[in-house]
């Protein structure tokens, strides 16, 4: 059984953390929230003082947080990860974050001998209570190999995509994807409206036609039922299309349908929902509703 370290019990991380607790594996964390701390305590986990405490008792690291600066701060910043890297360690980080910040990231964390893969996850928090997420892992093939075990354990799909960088750089496509369809969504759910469909009929029928995808399938009964209980919220889906698109830029590629995408989003978090689900872009288009 590996010695494991987790940052960042969340939405996402807490039930990625228990899964690993129940496989057996010896699991050190840092939270700052007395009611984690009681919870992974009463399971069988060890609550370290501080994140470089962690990466100490650890042979391998999980961090997953809200974005670049968090990141940072975590394995980088005072008592970070770094501060307690040990040679032949490895940190497997699964926010998501600009491809350049975790190549960053990486060289920092080689001076200190560990190793690390950026290996962002989609599915969401159902996925993750399941463990069927999909991981999209970057970095060197033998470091990919050493953690494949524990990640079977968090996901259903692990795909090692390339070297560091290139999981990150395949999550912010994938998000760009997912975002932007998102938005067109809303639009052709308010044209059903203002036309008269019966929102439910319509929905189904795009389920079994040419119009469908996993977006749809997901999101379309948010913007029938008008209810928008966080399983991603507006806040994080902006902040990865902006990314993506910042992406996009240092390449030279054109984004304009991504663009309009992100202006809808702001919208939407400018309208008071950025702790909504991102299907609440759909209510920026004021004949849906």
């Amino acid at each position: 059984m590996a010695r494991i370290g987790f940052i960042g019990l969340g939405t996402m991380g807490a039930p990625m953390a228990r899964n690993l607790l129940a496989t057996g594996h010896q699991l050190y964390f840092f939270a700052r929230r007395a009611e984690v701390i009681s919870e992974f305590r009463k399971v069988g986990a060890t609550a370290c003082s501080t994140c470089a405490d962690v990466a100490r008792s650890s042979d391998f690291v999980f961090t997953i947080v809200t974005a670049d600066e968090q990141v940072e701060q975590v394995v980088l910043g005072p008592n970070g990860v770094i501060e307690g890297g040990q040679e032949g360690s490895l940190l497997i980080e699964m926010s998501t974050i600009s491809p350049d910040t975790a190549r960053s990231i990486a060289s920092r964390l080689a001076t200190v001998g560990m190793s690390m893969l950026d290996a962002p996850v989609s599915g969401g928090p159902s996925g993750a209570r399941k463990g069927t997420l999909a991981i999209m892992v970057g970095g060197d093939t033998a470091d990919a190999e050493r953690a494949y075990g524990l990640l079977q354990t968090l996901g259903r799909n692990i795909i090692h995509v390339g070297p560091l960088g290139a999981g990150q750089t395949t999550k912010l496509v994938n998000q760009l994807m997912a975002g932007g369809v998102m938005t067109l969504i809303g639009e052709a759910m308010a044209i059903a409206k203002s036309a008269g469909l019966d929102l439910s009929r319509t929905a189904e029928a795009v389920a079994v036609s040419s119009g469908n995808s996993r977006i749809f399938e997901a999101r379309h009964r948010f913007i029938i039922e008008d209810r928008y209980d966080p399983g991603f919220t507006s806040a994080l889906m902006r902040k990865d299309v902006a990314l993506a698109i910042d992406l996009a830029r240092q390449l030279g590629i054109a984004a304009p349908v991504a663009s309009a995408a992100l202006r809808q989003y702001d919208a939407a978090i400018q309208g008071g929902n950025a702790e909504r689900d991102f299907s609440v872009v759909a209510k920026d288009n004021p004949t849906l509703f």
